[in-house]
C-alpha cells in the first residue's frame, strides 16, 4: 500500500459517506456531484488496497476496516480543521508593527517585506520609526510585536528573548576624499580632530561607542553632533570633514557607490549581535510570526550569496 498518492479530496469524502449512508448524502453535504464523490471513493480504496465500505441497496457502511481507518481520519481532519480555523482567527489581526533599526531596515527588510507580501498582501505592515531607544517599553507595552536590529545591553533585555540572525560591525565613515580616507592605523586621537556625528545617548550603539572611547582614553569627542537621523547624518558627510559612527549595514549601499569611505579605525573592536528581540514568553501573533519567518529567509539567503550582510559567527 502507498500513501503517497491520496489526496484531501479523498479523506473529506470518506468521512462525508461514512457519516451520511449514501453518495448523494455526501455529494449534498460536499456541494459536489455524486460521480465526483463515488470516483473519489474508488481512487481512495485503491490506493488504501482495501475495500473500506459494504456495499447494500440502501447505501454504504463502514466495514471493520473502514471503522478503524475512520477513527483516525475523523480525529485528523477535526484536528487539521481547528487548527486551520486558529489560524484565520489569528491571521484576521490585520497588521504587524515591529521596531526596526536603520542598518537592517535599508539591508534585510525590503526583501523580507517582499517575500511576505507576495504570500499576504492583505496584512499591514508599520515600522515604528526610530526613536533612539526604549525598544523594552515598546515591547513590554505591547506596542511592538517585535524588534529587529542589534542586540540590547543586558540590563534591558529582562524579560525579553533575543535570536541571533548575524554579527554586524559599527564603523566610522567619511566622505570620499576626506583627509582620512586613506590613512592607516588611526588613532582615537585622529578621529577626535574632526567633527564626529553619533547617535543620542541612550541609543544602542551609543553605549557601545561610549563604553569603548573611555577605554581608548578619551571621555567624550570634542566636537560632537548627535543625531538619530541617518539622512541628516549622509547629507551632512557629503559636504563637511566629518566622521559618522554608524552600523556596517546602515551605509552599505554608500559604500558600494563610492561616495563614503570606511576608516581604518577599530576594525574588529565594535562588533554586535544583530537579531530578533521579542518578549520572553507572548505568542506572537500569525502575520508577526510569518513576517520574521520571511525575514530569516533573507538573511540566510544574503548570507548564502555574500550580499549584503556580514559572515554569522
Amino acid at each position: 500500500m502507498t500513501t503517497n498518492r491520496i489526496r484531501m479530496r479523498h479523506l473529506r469524502c470518506f468521512l462525508a459517506v461514512a457519516q451520511h449512508g449514501t453518495v448523494t448524502g455526501a455529494a449534498n453535504a460536499l456541494a459536489t456531484v455524486q460521480p465526483s464523490v463515488s470516483r473519489s471513493i474508488r481512487e481512495f480504496e485503491d490506493e488504501m488496497g482495501m475495500v473500506l465500505f459494504d456495499r447494500t441497496p440502501t447505501g454504504l457502511s463502514l466495514n471493520a476496516a473502514g471503522k478503524t481507518l475512520f477513527a483516525y481520519v475523523a480525529n485528523g481532519m477535526s484536528q487539521l480543521d481547528r487548527g486551520v480555523e486558529a489560524l484565520q482567527q489569528r491571521m484576521s489581526e490585520k497588521r504587524v508593527t515591529a521596531y526596526v533599526l536603520p542598518n537592517v531596515v535599508r539591508v534585510v527588510m525590503p526583501g523580507a517585506v517582499r517575500r511576505f507580501k507576495e504570500l499576504h498582501p492583505e496584512v499591514d505592515l508599520r515600522f515604528l520609526p526610530n526613536t533612539g531607544g526604549g525598544l523594552q517599553q515598546y515591547l513590554a507595552r505591547g506596542d511592538v510585536d517585535f524588534g529587529f536590529g542589534r542586540l540590547l545591553a543586558a540590563k534591558h533585555m529582562e524579560g525579553m528573548h533575543f535570536e541571533h540572525l548575524f554579527s554586524e560591525p559599527l564603523c566610522f565613515f567619511v566622505r570620499e576624499g576626506h583627509p582620512l580616507a586613506t590613512s592607516k592605523s588611526l588613532t582615537i586621537q585622529d578621529i577626535d580632530r574632526h567633527e564626529v556625528i553619533l547617535p543620542n545617548a541612550e541609543t544602542i550603539i551609543r553605549e557601545e561607542i561610549d563604553r569603548f572611547i573611555i577605554a581608548e582614553g578619551i571621555s567624550r569627542f570634542s566636537n560632537l553632533i548627535e543625531t538619530i537621523s541617518f539622512e541628516f547624518a549622509r547629507a551632512y558627510l557629503a559636504q563637511s570633514n566629518a566622521i559618522v559612527f554608524q552600523p556596517l549595514g546602515a551605509m552599505r549601499r554608500e559604500l558600494h557607490d563610492g561616495s563614503v569611505v570606511r576608516l581604518d579605525f577599530a576594525r574588529g573592536e565594535l562588533e554586535g549581535s544583530v537579531g530578533i528581540t521579542t518578549p520572553a514568553g507572548r505568542q506572537l501573533s500569525s502575520p508577526a510570526q510569518l513576517l520574521i519567518a520571511s525575514i530569516r529567509e533573507e538573511v540566510r539567503d544574503q548570507l548564502h550569496n555574500e550580499t549584503d550582510i556580514p559572515k554569522t559567527k
